[in-house]
């Protein structure tokens, strides 16, 4: 075969390659370009709010905010002493992507799907936990309100639905007659999601909620009288 034939047909391979990748991969991708630029310059923001109020100790209160404005992720704490006279806060930046993993193990635990639980008797600690999107136009958020997630976490309580005889006694009858069998009310993912919105940042930031606390719990030795 002659030098000339060769190359000819090398280059006839070629132009059909490049013709296949055209029209198979480069002027697709050059059509859906604008829509990914699109959704790449959109409004991203995202929010997941914790409040915590506690009926027992030096803290009557404490809020928790992790908020993420187009990839600037920060933190808000503040909490407030037992007799409501001092409330003391930051709000601090944060770099890296811990903030992604969060809102992500937090969607992973329900945190868009979790619904209110009632308060228990004697509760100890009630929360309210808020979370909120936007991806431009287009958003949503979700809230729901329980108490003493460790307990629903490990209880071993469960639920039983019964069916009463419209009329007559019900002495006599049979647990089968009166119900069926029950099913648990346990319930780990209240918990999970305060145990992360807890521990979430750096060493710095936890150690900076752990001096406000000791700080607000010298004040319960030495009140300060309301104003």
């Amino acid at each position: 075969m002659r030098e000339s034939t060769r190359g000819a047909i090398l280059f006839a391979i070629m132009a059909a390659v490049a013709i296949v990748a055209y029209v198979y991969f480069f002027r697709p991708f050059m059509q859906m370009q604008p829509q990914v630029q699109a959704v790449i310059n959109a409004n991203s923001t995202w929010s997941v709010t914790m409040q915590e109020y506690l009926l027992g100790g030096p803290l009557s209160a404490q809020t928790y905010r992790i908020s993420n404005d187009n990839g600037k992720t920060s933190i808000f704490y503040s909490a407030t002493n037992r007799a409501g006279t001092v409330t003391k806060e930051f709000d601090a930046p944060l770099a890296g992507p811990e903030g992604t993993f969060l809102f992500e193990e937090l969607r992973v635990d329900g945190i868009w799907d979790l619904d209110d639980r009632p308060v228990r008797p004697n509760a100890t600690d009630e929360y309210i936990v808020e979370v909120d999107q936007t991806l431009g136009d287009e958003g949503g958020s979700h809230a729901f309100g329980f108490s003493d997630p460790a307990y629903w976490a490990t209880t071993k309580a469960q639920e039983f639905n019964l069916h009463l005889p419209a009329t007559g006694p019900i002495s006599g009858l049979s647990g089968a007659t009166l119900g069926v069998a029950g099913h648990s009310l346990r319930e780990p993912r209240y918990w999970q999601i305060v145990q992360a919105i807890r521990a979430f940042g750096p060493p710095s930031i936890q150690t900076a909620m752990v001096n406000i606390r000791a700080q607000l719990a010298e004040t319960a030795r030495h009140p300060i009288p309301p104003r």
